[in-house]
C-alpha cells in the first residue's frame, strides 16, 4: 500500500515536473526540432504533429498508432518518413525520440497560435 502511495505522489510530480519544463525557455531548442512539421501541417494542411504525437503515444508502434488514427498502417508509415525527412531525425533513436516528445510538450504549452493548424 505504501509503495502505491509513493508511486502516485511520483507521478503527480512527475506531471508537475513537466508542466513546469514546458512552460520554460529551455523547451525552446526542442520546439525548434517539431517546428517544420508545424509549418508544413499549416501550409498543406496535413496533420504530421498528430501523427507524431500518435506515433509516441503508441510506444513507438506503428500498426497501434495508425489504428488509433483509423489509417492504414502504410499511410502511417508515410507520414512518418516525411516526419523524418523535414526535420532530419530517425526516429528510432532514443534520444531524439525523446527530443522531439520534450518539442511536442512545448507545442502543447505554447502560444495558441504556435500550436497545430486550426
Amino acid at each position: 500500500m505504501k509503495e502505491r502511495r509513493l508511486l502516485k505522489q511520483t507521478l503527480v510530480d512527475a506531471q508537475r515536473l513537466l508542466e513546469e519544463l514546458a512552460r520554460s525557455a529551455d523547451l525552446a531548442p526542442f520546439r525548434e526540432l517539431v517546428w517544420p512539421l508545424v509549418e508544413h501541417d499549416r501550409e498543406r494542411r496535413s496533420d504530421l504533429v498528430r501523427t507524431l504525437r500518435a506515433y509516441f503515444a503508441a510506444g513507438g508502434n506503428a500498426s497501434e498508432a495508425a489504428d488509433r488514427m483509423f489509417l492504414h498502417r502504410n499511410s502511417l508509415l508515410y507520414r512518418l518518413e516525411r516526419i523524418r525527412k523535414l526535420t532530419g531525425l530517425d526516429l528510432r533513436d532514443p534520444g531524439v525520440a525523446l527530443a522531439l516528445q520534450l518539442g511536442l510538450l512545448a507545442l502543447e504549452k505554447g502560444e495558441p497560435d504556435e500550436a497545430e493548424h486550426p
